[in-house]
Order: structure tokens, then C-alpha cells, then sequence
């Protein structure tokens, strides 16, 4: 005889809590990438090239020592957020109970 029994899936929706870790890490991966090579770009041609007058190839050392503090600190944002999310710093209040008569 064959089996009729169904198996239960849980779908979790995007009023389900595992959202917010998973937008947390989506604006983090997207700073990652776009942080760093922006201000690169601005650092070196407004800032460095601009500015201070240096000529380019000292301007690309510079604006890659400006990249890599970047990442550095967006790195370090996103372990700070996120674990603290992890252990409960950022609580959000349970939504009104609803009382039944």
C-alpha cells in the first residue's frame, strides 16, 4: 500500500523573523561592494588628485589606503550589528496580545 501521508512545509514569510538578519546582511554586502570603490573613485580624482594636488600614482596608494579603512570599518560595523542582533540587543516589542471574551 502506498503512502498517503502529506509532509508539512513551513514558509516563511516576510512578516517571519528571519527577515531582518537576512536584510542586515543584504545592506551589509551591498556596502561592501559599493563603500569601498566609491570612495576610492572620490577619494582619489576630488580629493587627492583635486585638492591636494598629488600627482596620480601617489593618489592611487592613497585612495586604496582610503578603500581598505573602508572595508575595514564596514566589516566591523556588520560583526557588531549583527551579533548584537544575534544575542538580543535590538529587541523588537512583541506585537498587542489579543484577548479572547
Amino acid at each position: 500500500m502506498a503512502d498517503t501521508r502529506t509532509t508539512h512545509v513551513t514558509y516563511y514569510g516576510p512578516d517571519q523573523e528571519n527577515i531582518g538578519p537576512f536584510r542586515t546582511l543584504l545592506v551589509f554586502t551591498l556596502l561592501m561592494v559599493t563603500a569601498p570603490i566609491g570612495l576610492y573613485f572620490l577619494s582619489k580624482t576630488i580629493v587627492f588628485e583635486g585638492v591636494f594636488d598629488v600627482d596620480p600614482q601617489t593618489a592611487n596608494i592613497y585612495s586604496a589606503i582610503v578603500a581598505v579603512v573602508t572595508i575595514h570599518l564596514v566589516l566591523a560595523l556588520a560583526v557588531y550589528v549583527l551579533y548584537g542582533d544575534d544575542l538580543g540587543f535590538r529587541t523588537v516589542a512583541p506585537p498587542p496580545s489579543k484577548k479572547k471574551d
